[in-house]
Parts: structure tokens; C-alpha cells; sequence
């Protein structure tokens, strides 16, 4: 892939470009190929005109007036406004700009040229460069396919804004779903699931993005010795319509906390292997699959992430929050993912099946099937 990166200075454009172009900075078979911008004003123009996958962006413009001098800080501010592309302050006053650091943006003192091709390396490494051509490239193909058959063959051409409520619901499902897993990969290598699995990422949307609360919104509690998780199961259009005085929540312990795991880690602790069994059983705990054991219903699995310790969300240790102490931060609560769909209305279903249990004596079968034999034979 060849990485097109757009350098903006006003006095060493050129030795930037010579030093990173070709395979300087990215290995075979990426390549980068540069253009060169030696005034600032004209940077974010060409970010209007053209696509660039990196931006390396001097900060002081030494023909400005003195009160100008931080261009480079102003374009930034300025390309913010108009795309998301990863950048790269390369300039003599790394210190005035240290605090921008993060995984899409980095800042690179002028006089340390080889930690510039590092960290290039580190941007293209994060995946985000090419997440953004393979996103476009998906938006591109699903618009010119699917716009015109659905205009063509199925919408009433009397309501034209139907065509962009469908578009916009399908685009999105596809950039949740197919999409991404097209960019990974689906061979399980790499941290990417198998074929027709999904990574645990998949369950949650973090940070949350709706501005009420929802059925299956997590929420982290901290005090000066722990921190408590709990997830929401006040439906979600109580929540909306603020019909819920009180909010109802389900404690979550943590895995490692739980006899299957702590089976299999003593075996670990003493470098032997655990037994299939102990093994089967964690794997059960965690695909919720554990038909005529105590844990049928009562607990959901929550997968680990990087914002979220493995979780077992447990039914029967539910409690209830005055509301306005909840929203108002009184309760300690910090919302900080939800379950997205199609996960949190099987929690739903889980907690509907458990609180919905209705117990009965059990049948005496070896009666019933002695009594069916009798009548069976004698007609």
C-alpha cells in the first residue's frame, strides 16, 4: 500500500520528505510518497481537495508575525473541523504541543529524524490510517450499489427521504458488522475471531452514545478499595420516558472470582495442566451455555476488554437506585459502555426466563412410563 502523507513546513518540507519516502520509514511492500506544503495556509485547502493517510505538521512559521508564529497549532485546530487524519508535529518546540500526544496524534522534536520514521511506524501500526481507506472505500461501493436497486426496484418514489432513513440504518449495520470484519479478517489469527464468531469488543458500544439511559448500560462504581460494576435492567423506555422512580441493577463479580476459574488457575500457579472438565466448564460459564447446572439463567458473561475486567453479571443479586441520586453522580455510578444489540436484549431474555420461573413438583416418570407400558400392551 502506498501511504500518501502530506508534510506542511515552511522551511524543511523537502529534507522531511526525503528522509521518510519509499520504503525509509514503512517496510515492502507499503510504500509512502509525499506532497509538500511550505505555507500554512495552504495546508488545510489541499486536506479539503485531496485524501491524505498522515499529516507531518511543523509548528512555528518563521515568516508570521510574532503573534502568529504557532501556525501549525492553528491548522491543527483547523483540520479537526473538516477530517479525521492522524498527525505528526515535527518542530523545534516539541514542548509547547507534548500535551496533544496520543495514539493518533505525535509529537516529534525536529532534531531526532529517526524517531520521526518511528513514529510513523507506530501510526500505521494502530490499523487507523487503513480503517479509514477501507471505511471509505465500503461507503463508496455501498452507495453506488445499493442506492440505485433500492430506488430502482422497492421504494415509492413519492417519498424520497425513505431511501435515506434505509440507506443510512443498512450503512451503519454493514460498518458494525461485515465491514470490520473484512478489514481484520476472519481467520482467528492476529486477535481476530473465527468465521462467524465476533470479538468481545462486538458486545459493547463504548462510550455509551445515547443520552438517556438503556437496558444493558454498564456502569463502573469506584471507593477507595474497589471497584463494582453493575448493569442497568430498567427497560430502556422507562428510562427514556422517565417513568422509573427507582432504577433496578444486577451486580457483576469478576470471572477470576468465580470456583470455575479458580479450579483452572491453581493448575497454572503449579505449572500442570488443568483437567478438559475444568477446563469445559469455564468455557460453558462463558458461552452461557449451562443447561441443569446452578448457573442456568442466573449469570450472563460479560467478556473482558481493554476498558473492562472479564464479568459474570449475576440475576439474583440485583438491588434498586433512587433515580435522581443515580443521574445526578450522588449514587457513585459512572456509566461507562452499553450492551449494544443484539447481547442486550439476550440479557433481557435471560432475566425474563429467570424472574419468570414458576416451580413445580417433579413428576414421577418411572410411574408414568410403568402405567403408559401397562396400557400399551393390553391394547
Amino acid at each position: 500500500m502506498e501511504w500518501r502523507v502530506l508534510v506542511v513546513d515552511d522551511k524543511a518540507a523537502s529534507d522531511v520528505a526525503e528522509f521518510i519516502e519509499g520504503n525509509k520509514a514503512v517496510s515492502l511492500p507499503d510504500s509512502i510518497s509525499c506532497v509538500l506544503c511550505e505555507k500554512f495556509s495552504e495546508a488545510i485547502e489541499r486536506l479539503k481537495r485531496e485524501r491524505f493517510d498522515l499529516v507531518i505538521l511543523d509548528l512555528k512559521d518563521d515568516d508570521a508575525p510574532e503573534e502568529e508564529t504557532l501556525a501549525g497549532q492553528k491548522v491543527f485546530e483547523e483540520i479537526k473541523q473538516y477530517r479525521f487524519v492522524p498527525i505528526i508535529f515535527h518542530t523545534g518546540f516539541a514542548y509547547k504541543v507534548s500535551d496533544l500526544n496520543s495514539p493518533y496524534v505525535k509529537v516529534v522534536t525536529r532534531s531526532e529524524w529517526q524517531d520521526l520514521r518511528s513514529k510513523i511506524k507506530e501510526i500505521l501500526d494502530t490499523k487507523l490510517p487503513k480503517l479509514i481507506r477501507h471505511i471509505e472505500e465500503e461507503q463508496r461501493r455501498f452507495m453506488w450499489e445499493s442506492a440505485e436497486k433500492i430506488w430502482a426496484d422497492d421504494l415509492d418514489k413519492g417519498n424520497p427521504a425513505d431511501l435515506v432513513y434505509l440507506l443510512a440504518r443498512r450503512l451503519a449495520n454493514s460498518l458494525s458488522g461485515d465491514v470490520v470484519r473484512s478489514f481484520f479478517g476472519s481467520d482467528g489469527t492476529a486477535g481476530t475471531p473465527r468465521s462467524e464468531m465476533v470479538h468481545a469488543v462486538e458486545l459493547y458500544i463504548f462510550p455509551p452514545i445515547e443520552q438517556h439511559y438503556l437496558f444493558g448500560d454498564i456502569f463502573l462504581k469506584k471507593t477507595a478499595d474497589k471497584s463494582e460494576y453493575f448493569v442497568s435492567l430498567t427497560p430502556s423506555c422507562d428510562h427514556a420516558q422517565k417513568k422509573a422512580d427507582f432504577l433496578l441493577f444486577s451486580r457483576c463479580s469478576e470471572l477470576r472470582d468465580s470456583d470455575e476459574w479458580k479450579k483452572i488457575n491453581v493448575c497454572f500457579k503449579e505449572n500442570t495442566v488443568p483437567s478438559n472438565t475444568s477446563v469445559k466448564e469455564l468455557k460453558e460459564l462463558m458461552k452461557d451455555k449451562n443447561p441443569g447446572s446452578r448457573l442456568q439463567d442466573r449469570y450472563k458473561y460479560l467478556p473482558g476488554t481493554s476498558f473492562l475486567p472479564d464479568l459474570l453479571v449475576d440475576l439474583q443479586d440485583s438491588l434498586t437506585l433512587d433515580r435522581e441520586k443515580v443521574i445526578s453522580g450522588e449514587a457513585g455510578l459512572e456509566r461507562i459502555a452499553s450492551l449494544d444489540s443484539p447481547f442486550a436484549e439476550y440479557l433481557q431474555a435471560k432475566m425474563i426466563r429467570y424472574f419468570g420461573r414458576v416451580g413445580t413438583p417433579t413428576l414421577d416418570t418411572d410411574l408414568t412410563f410403568e402405567r403408559f407400558k401397562s396400557h400399551a400392551i393390553n391394547t
